[in-house]
């Protein structure tokens, strides 16, 4: 017989083996167990909880069942061991409004109409910077929560089906995962560049033409870059981080890439004259970027007062990147180039499946990379990209078109 009763109120418990291993539970009303006097139903509750364990459907009761102690043990454990530093910031954002709504709650007592509420809630809801939410943010709020409840049954803390799949489909439309954003400089003012950098501060200001040169990623690739990943010698320079890293003459090293990649960026000579200065600058330390020592966390606040003084709207430092790509568009440089000075683990959509050509057979050289930065620097309507060779790359301010030299400005 293995239950029995102990105490004045006659609670009873059961121990058992499965396999070789003992349970014990006591029921008494605590820890999710009932509260049972009774010998015969606590043999039923024993049979139950025997083919519970068996089945593997069993659930202990855990102080982490709790959603707002398991995104906060659990989930950001996992995103610190698997993720990039990049992609803890994103999940500590998130996870803040998710907490605020669902941290007091368990798991199971969190349904789909409150998910449903939830983020309809937030795309009413406005920004520090007075903007209401965008669809795609709020679309990342679900992804996480949704990401949330699956690690959470994998870690057997949740056994039932995950809200996020039962939230009403027709309200997931609202929120896309991706949606396009076709917004670059001079896209509607052939003087928007003038002006934006009429208004830009001293620090901006080279920041920006960093940006439209090299295609960085803002914030965390030019803010997060230090001096050491810089090279603007004729020679390869080593850089000794976590791994040994050769740093081609005239070039970045971006560390801080999307999802913990890295890459080599050549520099043209309006950015490498930009490099130039910032690197000499001792009042930044180790950084190219830096206020009180440490490097600038954000530019989103000065670039968009900037914006409004010149009276530019909807522009965000991110467009520079998409102004980048498409200035190399008008300059005929080859999609895939493009693709690997972007960062980009795959090249642009139809590349490989519109054309004959695989992904993993065709590579952008670091040669071609060179010559698209360099056509940066002339009119597209006088640069023939193909045609660059290194020669004419020499004469700084000619292109050859044709079989002519013609003067760049």
């Amino acid at each position: 017989m293995t239950v029995s009763k102990r105490g004045k109120d006659g609670i009873c418990s059961v121990v058992f083996q499965i396999e070789g291993q003992t349970h014990c539970f006591t029921f008494n009303g605590k820890k999710g167990m009932p509260l049972i006097t009774d010998k015969r139903l606590a043999k039923e509750k024993e049979v139950e909880l025997k083919k519970q364990i068996r089945m593997g459907t069993f659930l202990q009761e855990s102080p982490v069942q709790n959603f707002g102690r398991f995104y906060k043990e659990v989930f950001m454990h996992y995103s610190k061991d698997y993720k990039s530093e990049l992609g803890q910031d994103f999940d500590e954002y998130y996870g803040r409004r998710l907490i605020e709504e669902f941290g007091h709650l368990k798991f199971s007592q969190i349904t789909p109409r409150q998910i449903e509420r939830f983020l309809m809630n937030l795309a009413k809801t406005k920004t520090k910077q007075g903007r209401l939410f965008a669809p795609v943010t709020v679309r990342m709020f679900y992804e996480r929560l949704n990401r949330t409840f699956n690690l959470a049954r994998r870690e057997r803390v949740f056994l039932g089906e995950n809200p996020c799949r039962m939230v009403n489909a027709e309200i997931l439309k609202s929120f896309p995962t991706w949606r396009p954003r076709e917004r670059w400089l001079n896209q509607h003012d052939d003087e928007e560049e003038q002006k934006l950098f009429n208004e830009l501060s001293p620090v901006l200001s080279p920041l920006c033409r960093i940006l439209l040169h090299t295609g960085l990623r803002p914030p965390k690739e030019i803010l997060l870059m230090e001096k050491d990943h810089v090279n603007l010698t004729d020679k390869v320079l080593r850089y000794k981080g976590d791994k040994m890293k050769m740093i081609p003459p005239h070039s970045v090293f971006v560390a801080n890439g999307k999802d913990g990649t890295t890459r080599m960026v050549p520099l043209n000579q309006t950015v490498r004259r930009i490099f130039e200065v910032l690197v000499g600058d001792e009042t930044t330390g180790r950084w190219l970027f830096a206020k009180n020592g440490q490097p600038i966390k954000s530019i989103k606040k000065g670039f968009s007062a900037a914006c409004e003084r010149a009276g530019i709207e909807d522009l965000r430092p991110y467009d520079l990147r998409h102004t980048f790509a498409t200035r190399l568009v008008e300059r005929n440089v080859q999609t895939i180039i493009i693709s690997e000075l972007l960062g980009h683990t795959q090249p642009l959509q139809g590349f490989g499946h519109a054309s004959r050509i695989t992904p993993g057979y065709a590579h952008a050289t670091y040669d071609a990379m060179r010559r698209a930065v360099d056509s940066l620097e002339y009119p597209p309507q006088i640069t023939a990209f193909e045609q660059m060779s290194s020669k004419n790359r020499a004469n700084d301010h000619e292109v050859e078109v044709g079989n002519q030299i013609v003067k760049a400005g």
